[in-house]
């Protein structure tokens, strides 16, 4: 599953700000080698190597006490099926904390055993059979919900239940693969598979999977009216103790048995602040202990102040211009000629270098459109012909019936070439974005209509029902190069599936389909590669959307107030706040 906004562990190009050089450094380093990412099936079982989730110099002590983090968008809901889950900050906010995982992923982007489970399977454990495909996790006996009871097989094949039949599930990709759910030893979970789905360590688990309670809902699996505003139960280091528009309440969970993750911290407490201002502000001011913003203008410098520390740090998170193929207000996007010659109307680089240079100065352009360039090979160079050439764009739209009008603008059957463009209001870099855009093809006779809207709006409401024009937003990828939740032609959102999938652009490519899924069966890692490159190839052919760069994630907070290793998971999939688990105060 693919989460719009923000960022995932990999190779970490970390850049630390001119005023915490030494603190970024100790925090990650500069060169850690590119992971492949992708779990695989035919390596060695990955023992139980723990060493991402170690406490660090963290006190072993309960330290207690209370603290407020600032989150910078909010979920219109807890529900982790639906659309609701379409908001990265559901995530780093609440479910990483409270909902159990089968596989997890270390802070470079690995797939491992989590808590829940003993090992991690693969063919040479056993765990792992390749005709028919079945994968099975032995759960840890003392792996419990924070009632005390079991984590069971039971709630294994429940939330495979739940994801199938919940009505506008966000995505069903690869957990519809799975024909049964073997739960007759409480302990053992035997997953069997149509076809073999090389993904399968992010089903219930990786980036975004997670476990439910079974004996929570009665004898319902569709869980589309659950969950709205409280999830009582937890499997998690941390229990939700209340969750509202104004604030969300974490408390210990004392039953959780992995003592490395027993919070130190009493409690928890996130606050929405959305403005990037106002967010920065409540950091230096004191009002937050810790932020988790996305970069944007002028960030290292307002972050540059005596108490606070910064980590900046290359993750899985990639930005571009999303064009929604079937929009409403532009239907025009789905003309190839108007994409492409869009893509070479714009500057990319001088994007790259006005906005995201000065806070991320070893990023560069995004030349692949799925995945991002320090995670494995799979990110290739298929948009490095894409720049700046307006000849080139102009030949395109005239060759396609586009002409200018008096006002120098592109029409054509008398409709203007005008975009409806849609991004989240009061972030600051891609407002600026918007505007050196315009600037950049305002003579070339392209126009937009800037509707900028609520994070919540934009990401559970507008994206979700194909209600948008051409998006600016980012992609939270998973270190596995499955893109079939983006780019299956299954997973375009409609009336018809009750609005489930992601594929918000609503790209309806048999070819790519077809080699999404053969993509998914692939368990050789060099013909899933050949294969990812076919696909990126595809995107770029037909201008599915236009990349820019991959984004750096940033984790700031108060040195003066809060100590622990901070900022070692700014990359990863679940947020800077990942191991909050570790942090204390400062007495």
């Amino acid at each position: 599953m693919q989460r719009t906004t923000a960022a995932r562990g990999a190779a970490r190009a970390t850049a630390a700000l001119a005023a915490v050089a030494l603190m970024a450094a100790a925090c990650g380093g500069d060169d850690d080698a590119p992971s492949s990412g992708a779990p695989d099936a035919t390596a060695e079982a990955d023992s139980d190597d723990d060493t991402a989730a170690e406490p660090s110099d963290a006190p072993s002590e309960d330290r207690g006490g209370n603290v407020v983090f600032a989150a910078e968008q909010w979920p219109d809901c807890l529900n982790p099926i639906t659309s609701c889950a379409n908001a990265s900050w559901l995530v780093w906010s609440v479910s990483a904390h409270i909902l159990p995982r089968l596989m997890e992923l270390d802070v470079d982007g690995n797939y491992r055993a989590s808590p829940v489970i003993e090992e991690a399977p693969s063919i040479e454990n056993g765990l792992i059979t390749a005709d028919p495909f079945t994968v099975t996790y032995h759960l840890r006996d003392d792996a419990v919900w924070n009632d005390g009871t079991p984590i069971t097989s039971d709630d294994v094949r429940f939330t495979w239940r739940a994801i199938l039949d919940t009505t506008g599930t966000l995505s069903t990709s690869g957990v519809d693969l799975i024909t049964d759910v073997d739960a007759s030893d409480p302990k053992t979970a035997v997953l069997t598979f149509s076809e073999p789905y090389a993904p399968w360590a992010d089903l219930f688990g990786g980036g975004t999977g997670f476990l439910l309670k079974s004996g929570e809902f009665g004898d319902t699996t569709d869980l589309a009216d659950e969950m709205l505003e409280a999830i009582a139960w937890s499997g998690g280091p941390w229990v939700l103790e209340s969750w509202g528009t104004d604030e969300a309440v974490l408390v210990r969970n004392d039953e959780y048995w992995d003592a490395d993750r027993v919070p130190l911290l009493d409690q928890v407490t996130f606050v929405p602040r959305e403005d990037t201002d106002t967010e920065i502000i409540a950091l230096q001011t004191g009002e937050v202990a810790a932020i988790f913003p996305q970069p944007s203008p002028g960030v290292n410098e307002r972050l540059d102040q005596d108490g606070i520390d910064v980590v900046v740090d290359g993750g899985v998170v990639f930005e571009g211009l999303w064009p929604n193929q079937r929009s409403p207000q532009s239907p025009i996007l789905a003309d190839l000629a108007v994409r492409e010659a869009l893509a070479f109307a714009i500057d990319r680089q001088e994007i790259f270098d006005t906005v995201m240079k000065p806070i991320y100065p070893n990023g560069e352009v995004l030349q692949c459109a799925g995945w991002v360039p320090t995670v494995g090979d799979w990110c290739g160079d298929d948009f490095a012909d894409v720049t700046q050439d307006f000849e080139r764009a102009e030949q395109i739209l005239t060759d396609a019936g586009w002409a200018r009008n008096g006002d120098g603008v592109w029409e054509r059957d008398g409709a203007p070439l005008v975009i409806e463009w849609n991004t989240v209001a009061g972030n600051s870099r891609r407002e600026d974005v918007q505007a050196l855009v315009q600037e950049q093809v305002a003579d070339f006779g392209i126009r937009f209509e800037i509707n900028n809207l609520d994070a919540g709006e934009l990401f559970q409401n507008r994206l979700p029902t194909l209600d948008f024009g051409m998006g600016l937003y980012a992609q939270v990828a998973s270190p596995d190069p499955s893109v079939s939740t983006l780019y299956d032609a299954d997973q375009i959102p409609s009336e018809a599936n009750g609005f489930s999938g992601q594929n918000s652009i609503a790209w309806d490519s048999a070819t790519v389909t077809d080699l999404t899924r053969r993509a998914d069966r692939a368990l050789d890692p060099a013909e899933r590669l050949d294969l990812i490159r076919r696909i990126g190839a595809e995107a770029r052919a037909d201008m599915a959307w236009i990349p820019l760069y991959q984004l750096p994630n940033l984790t700031a907070w108060r040195s003066d107030r809060l100590d622990g290793p901070i900022g070692d998971w700014t990359a990863s999939s679940y947020g800077g706040f990942s191991n909050m688990y570790d942090w204390y105060l400062i007495e």
